[in-house]
């Protein structure tokens, strides 16, 4: 139908909704999503003024810069770890990264199936299929990096260490990334506030923090 009528409690006519209408409803919702998972809170123009464009990006820049204090603060826990075996410092920006990438991607796929209504069983059972995604896709990156550390550095025991902390912390991130939109839809949130800032930066704080905590297991410290 290019029009549907739109009457009153006795059935009068009282206007239309066309397909247009319909497309510029699809397409403001999808502009705020796209602005959400950037990190804008508020539904803003190019052309809006400065303060408007700063009070819709300054709230996620202001977790942002919480997150890379928590992070420091967690590294500065393991500061005689860092000391002894200075090359886990050197690999701390890559876990942090795929921390982050990895919870964008789970969480995306979980927003676009909850938009298209597409997500079919139980919580539980997306987050099972979504860790036995991660560990393969951990392990298979793990065994990567751990090649290129023993020949770049020589250092078997810390090239592990690396590559075990990799898989979990792939494992746990993309486990946050599919809980997180789940959750917040149960709630009445828009679930595409998970792909954003948010996501990655709780991500990467839970990343450091489960990277160094296991070298410090494997390399007896």
């Amino acid at each position: 139908l290019e029009a549907i009528p739109v009457v009153d409690e006795i059935g009068r006519l009282v206007g239309r909704i066309t397909i247009d209408d319909i497309v510029d409803v699809i397409k403001e919702e999808a502009e705020k999503d796209y602005q959400l998972a950037a990190g804008i809170s508020q539904d803003v123009e190019a052309d809006d003024s400065i303060w408007e464009l700063t009070r819709a990006r300054l709230p996620w820049l202001f977790l942002g810069l919480l997150g890379g204090i928590g992070a420091a603060a967690i590294m500065g826990g393991f500061e005689e770890l860092i000391s002894d075996h200075a090359i886990l410092f050197f690999f701390t920006p890559l876990i942090a990264a795929m921390a982050g990438n990895v919870g964008v991607q789970s969480s995306a796929i979980i927003v676009q199936g909850l938009a298209n209504d597409d997500l079919k069983g139980s919580i539980s059972n997306r987050l099972v299929k979504e860790m036995l995604l991660a560990t393969l896709n951990g392990f298979i990156l793990a065994v990567v990096l751990l090649l290129f550390t023993w020949f770049w550095q020589g250092n078997l025991p810390a090239a592990l260490a690396i590559s075990i902390s990799l898989v979990a912390v792939i494992i746990v991130a993309g486990i946050i990334g599919t809980f997180i939109p789940l959750f917040l839809n149960q709630r009445g949130i828009d679930p595409a506030l998970a792909t954003g800032p948010f996501i990655t930066t709780s991500n990467d704080i839970f990343g450091i923090l489960i990277y160094f905590w296991i070298a410090k297991i494997i390399l007896g410290i």
